[in-house]
């Protein structure tokens, strides 16, 4: 044992980690730490220890995400193929039918080709559309108004406050879910001025949940190969 003992502290002299000795030496780590826990360590030595631990509980932290990706991946693609074989029957219903159409027209689906957020977001600047697709949120998705999020867009000729009084009693969706209204910068390009004519700007509807997103573009996807 004595011989064990002595190659252990040499080992650990060396900046050796208790892991790597005690898989060399074959013993037990508690061994190692009763026999090594008053050794003191040059500055080099402790710097070695702590990056290799360092480097290694990145290497774990890079594993445990890439398997949570691949994991969320195989939930998007599962949400994504039953919601398509829900088409069929959903199709009798001409809101289904009307939101998802307009959802695949102007809804935000850059999450199910690799965008980082992956949630539902639909703007508009025409009233009655807005109203069709609260509708269908709430009937076809059966969202919660607590969960649904508004963000108005405008130009700085625009009123602000009367702005989110206008949507919020359209949407029935209270004040405190609008959250800060992007405001367009007075030099604005040629190409974004006909949204100064927009009396009460653009508003977006975001639902931030990721089932609910894998689902609509399921449906989508559904549409696609029923046309």
């Amino acid at each position: 044992m004595r011989k064990e003992k002595d190659l252990a502290i040499k080992l650990r002299k060396t900046g050796k980690s208790y892991g790597q000795i005690s898989k060399q030496l074959t013993v037990p780590k508690s061994t190692l730490s009763y026999w090594l826990s008053n050794m003191e360590l040059s500055e080099k030595n402790k710097e070695k220890i702590y990056l290799r631990a360092k480097r290694k509980s990145c290497e774990i932290l890079i594993r445990i995400n890439k398997n949570q990706t691949h994991l969320a991946l195989e939930r998007a693609k599962k949400i994504r193929k039953e919601a398509q074989l829900e088409v069929f029957k959903l199709a009798k219903n001409r809101l289904f039918l009307v939101g998802a159409s307009l959802y695949w027209a102007e809804g935000y689906k850059k999450g199910a080709a690799g965008s980082k957020w992956k949630g539902v977001d639909f703007a508009n600047s025409d009233p009655e559309l807005i109203k069709i697709m609260m509708d269908f949120f709430r009937k076809i998705c059966q969202v919660s108004d607590e969960k649904i999020k508004m963000q108005i867009m405008l130009h700085s000729n625009n009123n602000i406050s009367k702005s989110i009084d206008y949507w919020s009693e359209l949407t029935k969706i209270k004040k405190g879910n609008f959250i800060k209204t992007f405001v367009f910068p007075k030099k604005i390009s040629h190409k974004k001025k006909k949204i100064e004519n927009l009396t009460h700007g653009t508003v977006h509807i975001r639902i931030n949940d990721v089932k609910l997103f894998f689902r609509i573009i399921g449906w989508i996807d559904g549409l696609k190969s029923n046309i």
